[in-house]
C-alpha cells in the first residue's frame, strides 16, 4: 500500500482537480490517496468519498505575496508528515516554488508532475525548467494528440499514459435515472450546453448563440450547465424547453441523459463527452494561456469525431449546430466518438505508475535541479525586498507581468462556523467542514484534514500565527 498526496493548482475551473480525483479513485482501495488542492471546488471532489484538504491560493488577498510560497512549502510538509505520503503527485502547468522548496526538505518522498500536454506553441515554456522539482513526469495522452506541436511530448524525462477520464472510475446513471434525477423530460431530444467556468474566455456570447440557434432550428430541449465554480453563466430566454442545472458534479454521472453536446474544448470536457458517445460541437476557447483548445477541436473535427467552432466566431457556431441538426451527422459523430471509450485507461495507468514509483523510491540525497531554480528565486525575492511593493509593481508593469498583491491579513481565529471578527479584523475559520461557497467568499479559511491528529492541528495553528497577523 502506498500513501499518495495528490496536489492541484488553483486553475480556472475544475480540470486539474477532476483529473486528480480520477487518479485518486483509481488508487483506491489498494492505496491511500489524499487530495490537497488550491481550488475552491475541492468539496465537490471530496463529495465523491475522497479525503482532502484545501489550501488558499496565492491570489487570495490574505498572505503577503512574498511569503506565500513559504506558506505552501510548510503546508505541504505538514500534510505529507501527517498522511505519511510516499509520493506527491502535482497536476498543473506551473509548478510553484513552494513545491520545489518542499521537495528539498522531503527527500524520502517521490515528487511527480502529472503534466497535461497540448500546450500552445511557445506558451509557458519557462515552466518546463521546473521539471527539476520532480523525480518523474507523467503525461496523459490526448484524443487531439496528433495535432500537439507543443514542446512537452518531445522531452525525454516523462512517462506517457493513456488519456485520463472520470469515465474510468465513475459509473454513469442509466438514461431514465439520469433524466429523472435532473428533472428532464423522458421523451425529448436533449442537448447539453457546458462551456466552462467563464474564468477565461467568453461563455455568455457563445452560449447565447448556441441557445438561440437550437431553439430556432430544432424542437430539442436544452440543459444548460452552470458549474459550481463558475464566474459567468450562459443566459437564456424563458422557455419550457430550457432547463438550468447548477452545481452538478461529476457531470459524467448524468451524461446518458443527453443526446448531443455543445461544449468547451478543454481536456476534461473532451475526454468525458466524446468517450460517452455524445455527438458534440467543441467550441474552442481561444483565450486560454496554455491549453491549445483550437488545435484539439480542429483535429477531432478533421477525424470525424466531433464538430469544431471557436468562441469568437458566432457564424462558425451556428454552422456547426446546423450540421448537428442532421440525423445522419449525429449518428456518424456518435459512432466515431463511442469508439474512443476503450482508450480511457489513463487514470488507472497513472495510479499504478505513481504508487509503484513511490513504493520503490529511494532517498534523494541531492535535488540539484531544484536548488538551481530556487537560487534564482532567492535573487528575485531579494530584489523585490530592495524595490518594495511599489517599485516591484512598476517593473512588473513594464514587463507585462501580474502585479504583486496580497498582504498579511489581520484576523481573529474562530473555530467552526464563521462569525464577525470585528471592525478591523477578519474572522479566520479553522474547520474540517467547508463548502465551495465558503472557499469562494472573502473570508479566510484554513481547512483542516478531517480526522487529523492533535499534533497536526497544533502545527496548523502555528502556521496561522506565522503567516497571518492574529489578534485577540
Amino acid at each position: 500500500m502506498t500513501n499518495v498526496l495528490l496536489v492541484t493548482s488553483n486553475g480556472v475551473g475544475m480540470g486539474h482537480l477532476t483529473r486528480q480525483a480520477a487518479v485518486a479513485l483509481a488508487l483506491g482501495p489498494r492505496h491511500t490517496p489524499t487530495l490537497f488542492s488550491l481550488s475552491p471546488g475541492l468539496p465537490l471532489a471530496t463529495g465523491m468519498g475522497l479525503a482532502g484538504e484545501y489550501c488558499p491560493s496565492y491570489d487570495r488577498p490574505w498572505i503577503e505575496g512574498r511569503e506565500w510560497h513559504d506558506y505552501l512549502k510548510d503546508r505541504l510538509i505538514a500534510i505529507v508528515e501527517e498522511t505519511g505520503a510516499e509520493a506527491v503527485l502535482f497536476d498543473g502547468v506551473a509548478p510553484y516554488p513552494g513545491i520545489g522548496m518542499a521537495s528539498l526538505r522531503l527527500r524520502d518522498v517521490a515528487f511527480i508532475w502529472l503534466r497535461r500536454g497540448m500546450w500552445q506553441p511557445g506558451a509557458n515554456t519557462r515552466q518546463l525548467r521546473k521539471a527539476g522539482y520532480f523525480d518523474l513526469i507523467i503525461e496523459p495522452e490526448d484524443l487531439g494528440g496528433p495535432a500537439d506541436i507543443s514542446p512537452t511530448p518531445t522531452r525525454g524525462d516523462l512517462v506517457q499514459v493513456a488519456p485520463i477520464s472520470l469515465l474510468e472510475v465513475v459509473e454513469p446513471l442509466s438514461r431514465e435515472e439520469a433524466r429523472r434525477t435532473l428533472g428532464l423530460p423522458d421523451d425529448a431530444t436533449i442537448a447539453v450546453i457546458t462551456l466552462g467556468s467563464g474564468m477565461l474566455g467568453d461563455v455568455v456570447g457563445p452560449g447565447r448563440v448556441a441557445t438561440e440557434e437550437i431553439l430556432r432550428s430544432t424542437d430539442w430541449h436544452l440543459a444548460i450547465i452552470r458549474p459550481a465554480v463558475a464566474r459567468a453563466e450562459v443566459l437564456a430566454e424563458e422557455s419550457d424547453r430550457i432547463h438550468h442545472i447548477k452545481g452538478v458534479y461529476p457531470l459524467v454521472s448524468y451524461l446518458n441523459a443527453f443526446d448531443v453536446a455543445v461544449s468547451s474544448a478543454g481536456y476534461n470536457a473532451v475526454h468525458e463527452l466524446i468517450p460517452a458517445g455524445l455527438a458534440t460541437v467543441l467550441v474552442a476557447n481561444v483565450s486560454t494561456r496554455t491549453d491549445d483548445q483550437r488545435a484539439r477541436a480542429r483535429n477531432l473535427a478533421d477525424r470525424g469525431i466531433a464538430l469544431a467552432a471557436e468562441d469568437s466566431d458566432p457564424s462558425g457556431i451556428r454552422n456547426a449546430l446546423a450540421q448537428l441538426a442532421e440525423p445522419s451527422v449525429r449518428d456518424s459523430l456518435a459512432k466515431r466518438a463511442a469508439e474512443t471509450r476503450s482508450a480511457m485507461r489513463g487514470a488507472h495507468e497513472a495510479a499504478t505508475v505513481t504508487a509503484e514509483f513511490g513504493e520503490r523510491f529511494e532517498r534523494m540525497e541531492q535535488r540539484f535541479g531544484v536548488s538551481a531554480s530556487l537560487q534564482v528565486r532567492k535573487v528575485k525575492e531579494w530584489l523585490k525586498g530592495v524595490l518594495g511593493r511599489e517599485g516591484t509593481n512598476r517593473v512588473r508593469r513594464v514587463l507585462g507581468r501580474p502585479l504583486m498583491e496580497g498582504r498579511r491579513a489581520e484576523v481573529v481565529v474562530v473555530d467552526g462556523s464563521p462569525r464577525d471578527g470585528g471592525e478591523e479584523s477578519l474572522p479566520l475559520v479553522m474547520s474540517e467542514e467547508v463548502t465551495t461557497a465558503m472557499l469562494q467568499s472573502d473570508m479566510p479559511v484554513e481547512h483542516m484534514l478531517p480526522g487529523a491528529s492533535d499534533a497536526y492541528r497544533r502545527r496548523r495553528r502555528e502556521l496561522v500565527d506565522t503567516y497571518y497577523d492574529v489578534v485577540g
